[in-house]
């Protein structure tokens, strides 16, 4: 006799007991199926009755069935009926842990019935950014007996997407590996294992084109073209005036992440961004001779513009020895417009003469018994020290603040300020409203290298 599956779409009981079933076949046709005489023959009316409800089950829970029929009187007369159930019942047999950051979570359904007994249920496609292998796709049932656990594992995943967090998954392998255990942690030891951190400007932000025959796994990222700039370092945010070579660099942004929103408004409103990334490059093959030799630089400051994103498969993190094609966002700070709205960028600063004192500062025997030569800080005798620091000021109204037991005096641009005493003696003050480049000198009378200096800048308003 005939087998057929797929799905019940209606069920029709009419006139003596006539009972239709429309069933959607596995190559989209439909066929109508019938159980004969249902108020009829006693002997065989639990039969009747049990294939109709297996039927209305599967109709109730759309999981798929599959019916033998024979022809009888112009119709297909349902002989068999057996409900397929579509859930993930297969044990785990072996386990192994991953820990990765959540790139992309995605769910999936198959709308048809397969062959040979075996339904595929719903699942969540994951990727997970793994610091030893790169990018790795992972599968988690949503189809399991606890349907509730899948639920809070889905929602667990989504939460660490939309933060860029990660996670520890217990994972039978397989192509692609599943999922029946998920632990959200911190991200930051994962971020920091051979992450190199950056700085610098969006130059444009787009979605990737999926190449020709590629999968999912490029539509979730967002595409940043990246331009570095000199680090920030020291107090108020000072710039070193060591040569640098600004370098463009090709990003992947996860499009559902906060990483993301913050390469946005980097974009919107020109803003300075420093980054964390993880360096990426083609699987690995056997060494050759063409292959760069151990210890060659990966790093964005000495590397050139990486090429363009054409295909993600077969992506891993970067071994010693290779340059890397793309990177891959994993962290990102979003600074005002001169990194501070409060404080000044200072670009060059000048304080030898608070530290060594004039130079030819050298006397001979005197005031000490010991008649070896004695600079002006060895003996301790009073000098003029300047302090001096050129920086960029956001607009606003700003207080030069300077802590010392010398008596001080400010000039901005040269113009002297006004100084203010304060609560506590050694503290003084002077006012400016600035906005733009200015340097700043602090006069130190009656100076020795043995006493404090303290100067601090900061807007009021």
């Amino acid at each position: 006799m005939p087998v057929v599956r797929g799905f019940v779409q209606k069920i029709e009981v009419g006139r003596a007991g006539l009972v239709q079933v429309t069933l959607v076949h596995a190559d989209a046709t439909a066929g109508v199926y019938v159980i004969r005489d249902l108020d009829a023959d006693p002997e065989r009316f639990n039969e009747r009755l049990s294939k109709l409800a297996v039927l209305r089950d599967a109709m109730d829970r759309a999981e798929p069935v599959e019916i033998e029929h024979e022809p009888r009187e112009g119709a297909n007369e349902i002989q068999r009926a057996v409900r397929i159930s579509r859930d993930e019942l297969t044990p785990v047999r072996q386990a192994q842990s991953v820990r990765g950051l959540v790139v992309s979570v995605g769910v999936t359904a198959v709308q048809g019935v397969e062959a040979g007994g075996t339904e595929t249920g719903d699942a969540a496609e994951v990727i997970l950014f793994v610091p030893a292998e790169g990018l790795r796709n992972f599968r988690l049932p949503l189809q399991i007996p606890e349907r509730q656990v899948a639920i809070e594992q889905l929602r667990m995943l989504r939460e660490a997407e939309a933060q860029t967090r990660a996670v520890v998954l217990a994972v039978e392998p397989g192509t692609p590996p599943r999922i029946f255990t998920v632990v959200a942690e911190d991200a930051e030891s994962v971020a920091e294992r051979g992450a190199t951190e950056v700085s610098g400007f969006v130059e444009s932000l787009s979605l990737i084109r999926l190449p020709a025959g590629g999968t999912a796994l490029a539509a979730a990222f967002a595409h940043v073209r990246f331009t570095t700039a000199p680090d920030f370092s020291g107090p108020g945010n000072t710039v070193s005036n060591a040569p640098f070579t600004p370098v463009t660099l090709d990003l992947l942004v996860p499009k559902n992440s906060l990483v993301y929103e913050l390469f946005e408004a980097g974009l919107r409103d020109n803003l300075r961004m420093r980054v964390r990334l993880q360096g990426l490059a083609p699987k690995r093959e056997p060494a050759s001779e063409t292959q760069p030799v151990a210890g060659a630089p990966a790093a964005p400051a000495t590397g050139a513009a990486a090429p363009r994103v054409t295909s993600l498969e077969g992506m891993t993190v970067v071994q010693p020895g290779q340059i890397p094609t793309l990177w891959l966002a994993l962290a990102a700070e979003l600074l005002a417009p001169l990194a501070s709205a409060s404080r000044p960028v200072w670009v060059n600063i000048s304080r030898e003469s608070l530290d060594r004192g004039p130079e030819h500062g050298c006397a001979e025997g005197v005031p000490s018994s010991d008649l070896g030569p004695k600079t002006l800080r060895d003996l301790k005798i009073p000098y003029t020290a300047v302090w001096k620091g050129c920086g960029c000021f956001n607009e606003g109204i700003y207080r030069i603040q300077v802590e010392t037991d010398a008596k001080p005096k400010i000039r901005l641009d040269g113009r002297e300020l006004c100084v203010h005493d304060s609560d506590n003696p050694k503290v003084k003050f002077a006012y400016a409203c600035l906005e733009e480049d200015h340097s700043i000198e602090v006069e130190l009378e009656d100076w020795t290298c043995d006493k404090e200096f303290l100067l601090d800048v900061y807007r009021l308003r």
